[in-house]
């Protein structure tokens, strides 16, 4: 311990008479540590980081599957039967989103909210700071309405006031009691300002065990089973389902999915292509630094001559070395870190709004001692080498040289470093070019649709009891002309779940004239969209034949004819009918 602390001082004396090259080696690596520790500290808040949940590795998603999807929402009636039959979890829950008007408290306000099942967060995991979780009782049809408020709503509409329990909500009309306050920010899904009981929803189409209204589960392990036996239990559940109900379960099954894995996606393979290619750069900050040193070295040939004349090992010389080479690398760390906070910040505003797990990332513990690591291990690596070619066998031929000779073995490893520098530096340069023409060739991608000068917003009315169909269409219908008066707006359209790329709705379908296939699971599936004829022109979406919608196509006049003479015509003019109703198409508009 004597000897390293006598190194240390020895480095610090050294460096500090060469304070520029100290200077720029220092933030050469803390460039390289800065980026690496960065683009880490966004792999551990999304990979590597455990779920923040009590034994996150008993948590599973479980999904249903169907002939088109592996992993699709489930229907409630189906997700009953699972909650009553299995007997491989603890607790099952369920969940949707949904949005919800607040009025009565103050400004009337727009939230976002989830229905959930009573065993939700009890099989999350999840503690509620005030008040108590919805019971199993209030979870069902005709129960008195209750709702757990967010804690974001909790200090922006009560002030945390602790007294919150036993107030009314009024959300769509409908006056709710609270009996909680829950983290408004779970992993699992957005964010949400409440969550009222899934049992309660009464919505015929909801209870219609042949259509999945956008619900899906997780379910806690019971302690000792195993994935491969609950997988093995869901598909019995699946087969009985099926056996019991073959017009809308056959041919469907369960999926069970870890649900760190479920919440992650695919984003996995992005962070560690990113986090490789910024291993390249502080490779070739470590080549850098340790050019550096080589040329550094040639006016120290002669000290280290003279200090092994005096009686100093080879082993001694190079711990020297490698102490003064660590140093650096603690100083680049410590810059690093710095640059590092800044840079997380960066990543987050540069990545994705959908990137998961974005309110874990930070600098923790785990990044800490990730800089510590990488900043001795790159001391280490690019001081090692130069520490080695340094000692030369030959010290009375050094001495007389007095250290202005040059060594060939010294040149010869300088090529060398600049040869490793070049090969990572165009393998860097080749990645660039690739990812900047994927980058261009998405950009010439023609979506269908064009975005530009496109506003969206939400609409949503509080209906009153006893409205009928006809009145609310008349409301919207009434909104939209209001919006068309406005004189700086060209077109417009309600719409519902037709956002590009913001999600879909399936429905199936057959064409008529064809047999009909014998239960719903059998048949094609369509996405459809719900848009008032207006919607073509806001998005300028080009015909390709046929005629968009109008005013007519309003689902109450007699449908147009289903044929028309040409054969290639009836492709696109043919009456398609799914479960319900009959369609006609109108038209082929490219996407």
């Amino acid at each position: 311990m004597r000897n390293f602390w006598q190194d240390v001082r020895y480095g610090l004396r050294v460096l500090s008479k060469s304070s520029g090259f100290a200077a720029i080696a220092i933030l050469t690596l803390a460039l390289g540590i800065g980026a690496n520790t960065a683009l880490f500290s966004v792999v551990n808040g999304v990979l590597l980081n455990p779920l923040p949940f009590p034994n996150p590795g008993e948590l599973l998603a479980v999904y249903s599957k169907t002939s088109s999807f592996s992993q699709s929402s489930i229907s409630y009636p189906n997700f009953l039967d699972w909650h009553k039959d299995n007997t491989s979890f603890s607790s099952l829950g369920a969940f949707r989103s949904e949005d919800y008007n607040l009025t009565g408290a103050g400004e009337p306000e727009r939230l976002h909210g989830h229905m959930i099942s009573a065993d939700l967060f009890p099989a999350l995991g999840v503690q509620l700071p005030v008040g108590r979780n919805i019971g199993p009782e209030e979870d069902q049809p005709g129960a008195g309405p209750v709702v757990l408020i967010g804690d974001g709503l909790w200090k922006r509409k009560f002030a945390s006031a602790p007294d919150v329990l036993g107030k009314s909500l009024t959300l769509n009309g409908k006056t709710y009691t609270i009996i909680g306050v829950a983290p408004s920010r779970l992993p699992v899904f957005s964010p949400s300002d409440v969550y009222v009981p899934i049992g309660q929803w009464t919505d015929p189409t909801f209870l219609d065990r042949r259509i999945s209204m956008g619900m899906n589960s997780i379910g806690r392990l019971k302690p000792g089973v195993t994935f491969e036996q609950a997988h093995a239990d869901m598909d019995r559940i699946g087969r009985n389902l099926e056996a019991a109900y073959p017009d809308s379960n056959k041919g469907t099954g369960i999926t069970l999915v870890p649900l760190k894995t479920d919440v992650v996606g695919d984003v996995r393979g992005v962070l560690l292509v990113l986090l490789g290619a910024v291993g390249f750069v502080l490779l070739i900050a470590c080549a850098n630094v340790a050019n550096l040193l080589l040329a550094r070295s040639t006016g120290r040939t002669r000290e280290f001559a003279i200090r092994s004349a005096l009686g100093a090992s080879p082993a001694r010389v190079i711990r020297q070395l490698l102490t003064e080479s660590v140093m650096l690398g603690i100083g680049g760390g410590t810059i690093g870190l710095l640059l590092a906070k800044w840079g997380t910040r960066a990543l987050l505003a540069a990545l994705p709004e959908s990137l998961p797990r974005s309110e874990e990332i930070g600098i923790d513990s785990h990044v800490l001692l990730f800089t510590v690591g990488v900043s001795v291990l790159t001391g280490i690596l690019f001081g090692l080498v130069p520490a080695i070619k340094t000692l030369r066998p030959d010290m009375h031929e050094t001495l007389k040289e007095g250290g202005r000779g040059s060594s060939g073995a010294r040149h010869r490893t300088q090529s060398v470093f600049v040869i490793v520098e070049m090969a990572m530096a165009l393998v860097l340069l080749i990645g660039a070019g690739l990812m900047i023409r994927s980058l261009a060739a998405l950009w010439r991608v023609n979506p269908g649709f064009d975005s530009r000068q496109v506003l969206t917003y939400d609409v949503s009315f509080t209906s009153p009891a006893g409205i009928t169909a006809d009145q609310l269409r008349a409301k919207y219908r009434e909104t939209l002309r209001q919006f068309e008066n406005v004189p700086s707006v060209e077109s417009v359209s309600l719409m519902g779940g037709s956002l590009p790329m913001t999600g879909d709705s399936e429905v199936p379908f057959w064409i008529e004239g064809q047999p009909k296939p014998a239960n719903q699971n059998e048949m094609p599936f369509a996405l459809f969209y719900l848009v008032t004829p207006g919607y073509p022109q806001a998005m300028r979406i080009p015909l390709e034949r046929g005629r968009f919608l109008n005013a007519r196509d309003d689902g109450v006049r007699p449908r147009p004819p289903s044929s028309t003479p040409a054969s290639r015509e009836n492709t696109f003019r043919a009456r398609i009918r799914s479960a319900n109703t009959s369609i006609s198409a109108c038209s082929i508009s490219s996407r």
